[in-house]
């Protein structure tokens, strides 16, 4: 109590400028050790809370350290009151050891391998397992990959991210003599992962417009031999052409549709009511409305509307449906950031609320999801998992929901599959100034039944005529 804000800045200052100082320290390890000092906190004994007082002082005098989480002040110090900065540290701690193995060749090497018990390990098929890694952590990504480079922390964040996603490309699609070069031809599965890169191109244009052409042709070349992959499929895979076309039509790297038109035909034949798709003809108690079926269908309509294309007409009534899955999704979330699991595929973590994340990166949340509900609930749920070490095994995801759980992974699944949690980060998108950010937070429809005793008003069935 009586260390005060005078004391810390006198301290901030020694470190800054002393000849002990640490100013020859890269940013972006200043960065990561301020970070443990300010997590680390939480857990001081109050005897030695001055000796903690001391070390936040340094990390106040971080060069750059307010900016990155968006605070100033002993008074915000804690990154779980700041939304934007938890969900940038979960993105750092997920992507980064995937993209620096991936531009140094070695991501076959480095991630671990782990499949369900019992189940044969698909190094018999690598290109599966580097190319999951590979696209669904991009498709992730991608949104705040394009907000670009700029002078402040998170910018200068986001330039060595962009140096490093162009490292990746060129090594999975130009650099045969690369251990991480993929072959796109070599397994079913891999249309899933083309998919994910087709849906990467729409989301960060920018960043792929500024890839040698070579690059772009040999990728557009590459993924498009999976096309047969997709074909005559009775599920929720339909999308998965029908998104990696969307990409490429967006780019002008192809003009081709009839996947698109198949996938939309497909999923408008097996739409149940209230916001739900079947997985096929049945409906599955899972999250692949949100994990696939809304985003890539209503994305691929985006597309079409752009060019022009008829199709592009049922993009209202589509988003209307993506909307109320969206409703639906946010009351599964509790205050304490665990959430309904039910269904296959729950070792994607919060990639399950792709639906949300994507409708507020596009500004399309409904009235009854306002944008400060959303962003406590998406909240919640990273806050979570980042608490929970388990999650990650020697840096790389840990096969489960919350911690080490391999016995929950899909049969055909593995390391690589896991970083489709990357999906709940699409609203890292939005510029720190948007509203999403700064608009004043509202609890979660779970914490403001149970916890204040709201009357909220009653939640509806969404029915309509088709699309």
């Amino acid at each position: 109590p009586e260390i005060n804000i005078f004391h810390c800045c006198f301290l901030r200052k020694l470190f800054r400028s002393s000849s002990c100082s640490l100013k020859a320290v890269p940013i972006h390890l200043e960065r990561k050790i301020a970070q443990l000092i300010i997590i680390s906190g939480t857990n001081y004994p109050p005897k030695k809370m001055a000796s903690y007082v001391l070390l936040v002082a340094f990390a106040i005098g971080c060069s750059q350290c307010g900016q990155v989480w968006g605070v100033s002040g002993l008074n915000s110090l804690q990154a779980s009151d700041h939304p934007r900065s938890t969900h940038l540290q979960a993105l750092d701690k997920i992507a980064r050891p995937v993209l620096e193995s991936l531009s140094r060749c070695t991501l076959m090497g480095d991630m671990i391998n782990q499949t369900r018990p019992g189940e044969a390990s698909s190094i018999k098929c690598p290109s599966y397992r580097l190319s999951a890694a590979f696209g669904r952590l991009f498709a992730g990504i991608a949104p705040w990959l394009e907000l670009g480079a700029d002078s402040t922390t998170e910018g200068q964040m986001r330039a060595e991210y962009i140096n490093l996603t162009m490292k990746a490309f060129h090594n999975v699609f130009m650099n045969e003599s690369c251990t991480d070069f993929i072959h796109w031809n070599q397994c079913h599965a891999i249309i899933v992962e083309a998919a994910y890169v087709g849906h990467t191109l729409l989301r960060m244009p920018t960043i792929v417009k500024a890839m040698p052409d070579g690059l772009k042709l040999k990728m557009a070349t590459n993924i498009q031999t999976t096309y047969k992959m997709g074909e005559s499929v009775s599920n929720n895979w339909c999308n998965f052409p029908s998104i990696l076309q969307a990409g490429l039509w967006y780019h002008n790297l192809s003009n081709r549709t009839d996947y698109i038109y198949e996938a939309i035909k497909l999923q408008e034949s097996w739409y149940k009511g209230d916001g739900a798709y079947g997985d096929g003809v049945h409906f599955h108690f899972d999250q692949y409305n949100s994990y696939v079926m809304h985003p890539l269908l209503v994305d691929a309509v985006s597309v079409c509307a752009m060019k022009n294309d008829p199709m592009g007409a049922k993009h209202a009534c589509l988003l209307k449906r993506m909307q109320r899955w969206a409703v639906v999704q946010e009351r599964m979330i509790h205050p304490d950031g665990s959430y309904l699991i039910v269904g296959r595929s729950e070792h994607y973590r919060f990639g399950a609320f792709q639906s949300i994340s994507q409708l507020a990166l596009q500004g399309q949340l409904p009235a009854n999801l306002p944008k400060g509900k959303a962003r406590t609930a998406l909240t919640a749920v990273i806050s979570r998992f980042l608490s929970n070490p388990d999650n990650f095994i020697d840096g790389w995801l840990s096969a489960g929901v919350n911690g080490h759980q391999p016995s929950m992974m899909n049969p055909y699944g593995d390391t690589g599959a896991l970083y489709l949690v990357s999906l709940g980060l699409l609203q890292l998108g939005l510029p720190a100034t948007d509203p999403f950010w700064t608009d004043p937070a509202i609890n979660c429809t779970q914490a403001q039944i149970w916890q204040e005793g709201k009357d909220i008003g009653l939640d509806e069935a969404q029915d309509g005529p088709a699309c």
